[in-house]
């Protein structure tokens, strides 16, 4: 046995006293009923136990094997956060005179949007003012192409704001969504305007990571102050790595030398490691690496049932020597019924998933399907879980399975389980868009419980969506046939008027063809 938190056991200290003071009590001789004084033993020696187990379950023992909780997340979501500013056209990333900084930021975006799957990309650009202009999406390649246009001409403005640009990026993200945010900024770090720290400090609240991609030279080039002017100053503009760095270690994020020639190795590998979790992984949970599983529960409820035999021992009973073997067989039957029945870990899941830890949860709601008893209602809970990942197919997969494993029972047995599997993968369809199959779960949800309004409604939205898909597909397909018909109608007249014109002869003509 091993204790996450051995240091709690020093609470143990406490039976010293405890201990002197039951001798000094013992050597007194004090003047109560045999039957009061069993009564008040017993109820000291629960109360100790009582203590004993709470103090165990504090440290958090373990023992034994276990799921260990592995990392999910849906995904990660990483944002592009290009600088477009006039400094970035100049020309010394890389030790490359012939490659820009804006150039070699984009080449190391193009090669991690290669690299990294299993991810929703999106793309803010910023000189003056920062613009989301591509949403999170999972079409990597309409990313990889708006980057590719991308110029410092993109966009009008003087300076660099880059606390206007990592606020546009960072709205691109949807507060709800458990993937990790994540932020790429490629810039060279000169920002003449905004106070960049109000943006660093509102990422690092929002649970927002950036990465730093700086391009560039420290000795840097020589650039007019303004490009309008001819006439104007000759300055140096080089890059800030004090800006890039304090930008990513403000949110947990790391630096990458823009001129390395394995910076998009870098940064690939540095976005996969947030995801812990492949899709072969998620698929089957029950393969996750065991380690010594937590057994505080257990002790909780040991010192709970003592806690309340201490109590219960001093209540009158006409026989006492039938009343300590009655204590020690309820207590018996609590404990195995406890640690064996599947519901106590559907409850421990269900408290896993009100918390937010899904990981923990879906493994919890794994081992819950080993007990025939709860394996139906694991599946459902598996969907609910999968749903608020925004898992929609692995969800109707669990429900579906849910309601497979209850087709033997009777129509009256687990009505609201029933009725749930069904109502929850017409929510889903209806959100998919598959009106026809979202009404026929709300059907099925309505012949398991009739009286539910809700999934009346439900039923009613469906069939008008799928009218109204109806009609629009019919009047899509009518304005068709009306295109077809007129453009062989106007083929027609242009035909009779080309065959009732004469053929004339070309005019004589020597001059230039152009």
């Amino acid at each position: 046995m091993t204790f996450d938190y051995p240091v709690i056991l020093f609470a143990f200290l406490i039976f010293i006293p405890i201990l002197i003071v039951d001798i000094f009590r013992h050597k007194k001789k004090q003047k109560i009923s045999r039957e009061l004084e069993t009564k008040k033993n017993l109820s000291e020696f629960f109360f100790k136990l009582f203590l004993a187990f709470g103090i165990i379950a504090a440290a958090g023992p373990r023992w034994g094997t276990g799921y260990a909780p592995s990392e999910y997340r849906r995904g990660i979501d990483v944002v592009f956060a290009v600088d477009i500013s006039r400094s970035m056209d100049i020309k010394d990333a890389a030790g490359d005179d012939d490659v820009s900084r804006l150039e070699r930021g984009i080449a190391i975006a193009h090669e991690t949007i290669l690299t990294v799957t299993n991810a929703r990309f999106a793309a803010a650009i910023g000189r003056g003012s920062g613009y989301l202009a591509v949403p999170l999406t999972y079409d990597n390649e309409a990313l990889y192409v708006f980057l590719e246009s991308v110029s410092g001409s993109s966009i009008t403005g003087r300076s660099t704001n880059l606390e206007s640009l990592i606020n546009a990026a960072a709205s691109a993200f949807q507060r709800t969504s458990p993937a990790r945010k994540i932020i790429v900024l490629i810039s060279d770090g000169e920002s003449h305007s905004g106070v960049m720290r109000n943006a660093l400090f509102h990422c690092a609240k929002e649970d927002i990571i950036i990465n730093s991609v700086a391009v560039g030279s420290d000795e840097g080039r020589q650039i007019r102050e303004r490009f309008d002017d001819p006439e104007s100053q000759i300055v140096i503009s080089r890059r800030d790595m004090a800006v890039m760095q304090s930008a990513a270690e403000r949110t947990g994020g790391i630096i990458i030398e823009g001129s390395r020639e394995d910076a998009a190795s870098i940064l690939s590998s540095h976005l996969l490691s947030y995801s812990k979790e492949t899709d072969n992984e998620m698929k089957d949970l029950t393969e996750a690496k065991k380690e010594q599983k937590q057994r505080s529960a257990l002790f909780v409820i040991l010192a709970l049932i003592f806690f309340a035999a201490s109590k219960f021992v001093t209540r009158s009973y006409s026989n006492i020597k039938f009343r300590l073997p009655f204590l020690i067989l309820l207590f018996v039957i609590i404990i195995f019924t406890s640690c064996s029945d599947g519901k106590f870990k559907l409850l421990e899941a269900n408290y896993l998933v009100s918390r937010g830890r899904h990981n923990e949860a879906i493994a919890m709601f794994q081992e819950a399907l080993n007990y025939e008893d709860a394996a139906a209602y694991a599946e459902y809970g598996l969907g609910l879980t999968f749903y608020s990942l925004d898992e929609g197919e692995n969800a109707l997969k669990r429900y579906a399975n849910s309601q497979e494993l209850i087709k033997t029972f009777s129509n009256n047995e687990h009505r609201e389980l029933r009725y749930r599997n069904h109502y929850n993968s017409g929510i889903i369809f209806f959100e998919e868009g598959d009106f026809e199959a979202a009404a026929d779960a709300f059907k099925e949800a309505l012949r398991t419980d009739p009286k539910r309004i809700e999934a009346k409604r439900n039923l009613e939205l469906s069939l008008i969506s799928i009218t109204i898909e109806s009609n629009r597909q019919t009047a899509a397909n009518e304005r068709q046939d009306q295109r077809e018909i007129l453009f062989d109608y106007l083929r027609q007249e242009e035909q009779e008027k080309w065959k009732s014109r004469e053929w004339t002869p070309e005019e004589a003509y020597t001059g230039l063809d152009y």
